[in-house]
């Protein structure tokens, strides 16, 4: 096969995988098993093939439907799954950051810790943020993101009758480069949550179920002691943000 056109397959096939991959850590972009395994079976055949061999017609043909119908796909993708951070959440114009980070902290404390509080419930007081406030836009507007995620979050667990949110960690900024930038970026922060197996199946599903969209990742769930009916769910929650101008291969993790 020639390699521009190889290239451009892997590339697509690249981009089901990503989709696909991301319904299995989310659970919800679509429910394709046979298109799943034909991806993994089309991807094995061109990493072994020979790259020198002239590919048909048909199949420049099928590989240039499969890239529409990928590019597609993703265009209806992305509005679902793309972050962007509530404006009550957002630093506005002429606002000071650092002031505005106490706002919204303050806000989100007596929202949250107050009313779990209010029906014998436990949340963290400082609602897993750092002592130290952040200083500076960049700063702040990562720590406005991870409330935001906590109070998507916490929410749930008090909609669903968690008994109690025993531990949230932010995950530290990484700071970016300018030339360090993907298709697929997460802004993450660290769960932990204990109830009755009902109450926290309900709140895992209104976590992804809500807007904006959030992913959840490993995700582990086990008794608080032997033949205990309390369990603990530790987890990751995600806001997913795509850049469509970066390579779909390309995948920068947490920041």
């Amino acid at each position: 096969m020639d390699r521009d056109l190889r290239r451009v397959v892997l590339i697509g096939l690249g981009l089901l995988v990503a989709l696909l991959t991301g319904r299995t850590i989310v659970g919800a972009l679509y429910d394709d098993v046979a298109a799943e395994k034909r991806v993994t079976r089309e991807l094995s055949s061109l990493r072994t093939g020979d790259a020198s061999a002239e590919p048909s017609t048909a199949d420049r043909n099928t590989a240039n439907g499969a890239l529409v119908d990928l590019e597609d796909r993703l265009e209806v993708a992305i509005p679902h799954v793309h972050y962007t951070l509530p404006e009550d959440f957002s630093v506005r114009s002429g606002d000071s950051p650092d002031l505005r980070y106490i706002e919204v902290l303050r806000r989100e404390q007596d929202a949250l810790v107050r009313r779990a509080r209010f029906v014998g419930r436990s949340v963290p007081s400082n609602l897993g943020m750092p002592e130290l406030n952040p200083t500076g836009l960049e700063d702040v507007t990562h720590s406005l993101r991870a409330l935001h995620v906590i109070h998507r979050v916490v929410t749930a667990a008090l909609d669903a009758g968690v008994g109690e949110v025993v531990e949230i960690d932010v995950v530290a900024q990484r700071r970016r480069r300018r030339e360090d930038v993907a298709f697929l970026r997460r802004f993450s922060v660290d769960f932990v949550l204990q109830g009755k197996v009902d109450a926290l199946r309900e709140a895992l599903a209104g976590v992804v179920e809500g807007e904006p969209y959030l992913a959840l990742s490993e995700v582990e769930i086990e008794p608080v002691a032997r033949d205990s009916e309390t369990l603990r769910a530790r987890f990751k929650a995600h806001a997913i943000v795509l850049d469509p101008e970066q390579s779909v291969l390309g995948e920068g993790g947490d920041s």
